[in-house]
């Protein structure tokens, strides 16, 4: 099937290379014009792009298809029964565009994205300082029922945990191993998006970059440069089939 598409692709530039005869006709010719000029604006808008505008806008078609894929996933899974093997694909492309998403607004609206992360978390980080506080002030247990579940975890891992009586010691150590907790995620999540960033960045670059060679060899003829690469590929790739 995809040798006969790639067939035809080459069929039709073949036929646009001809020229002259294919044009007498005024409806091909309005066509095949129309065509020329909308690549043409195109390759201009690509041309003057920045990456940064280029990241943003990748960033929004992410964003869409994900959203797009999550309902498909629930509709599939709530009204259909298909193939265990479609849905696994399915759920490998989502997560590659969420991730996408996330990591182009992590990495390039780094500032921002930290600190709303901050605003969300901080009360969880700082909470129980603040209760060991409350507790020393006002004599409540409150910081010893937070520490309790440590306690009891620590017992099962059979690992000898130092007694601690003071309110504000263990609120600051229960502080502490929340934000030991959450350094610990900032740098896998700085691990896991810089790939998913960099392969971002290759997909903007790459289209303005070849955008600009076609301007620079022909700029009024961008089209037809652009099926001439067309054809080398889809050439290289009939060897191969």
């Amino acid at each position: 099937m995809l040798k006969i598409v790639l067939t035809l692709i080459v069929v039709l530039i073949s036929v646009y290379w001809v020229g002259e005869k294919v044009r007498r006709n005024p409806k091909i010719d309005a066509f095949l014009s129309a065509i020329e000029g909308h690549y043409s604006k195109l390759n201009n808008r690509l041309e003057d792009a920045t990456i940064i505008n280029g990241l943003r806008f990748l960033r929004r078609l992410y964003g869409w298809v994900s959203v797009f894929l999550f309902v498909c996933l629930f509709v599939f899974q709530r009204f259909a029964q298909p193939n265990p093997m479609n849905i696994l694909s399915l759920f490998w492309i989502f997560g590659f565009t969420f991730m996408g998403w996330f990591s182009i607004k992590w990495v390039a609206d780094h500032r921002n994205t930290v600190g709303e992360f901050s605003r969300n978390n901080a009360l969880m980080i700082f909470g129980p300082l603040l209760m060991g506080i409350f507790d020393l002030v006002f004599h409540t247990p409150f910081t010893e029922i937070l520490f309790l579940p440590f306690q009891q975890a620590a017992a099962t891992l059979h690992f000898n945990m130092p007694e601690i009586s003071n309110p504000l010691a263990i609120g600051g150590a229960v502080s502490l191993v929340f934000l030991v907790f959450f350094g610990f995620y900032y740098l896998l999540t700085w691990a896991v998006t810089v790939p998913v960033f960099l392969v971002s960045v290759f997909a903007v670059v790459l289209p303005i970059k070849f955008a600009r060679v076609l301007a620079q060899i022909d700029r009024g003829n961008t089209f037809f440069w652009f099926t001439v690469f067309v054809m080398f590929v889809i050439s290289a790739c009939l060897t191969q089939l």
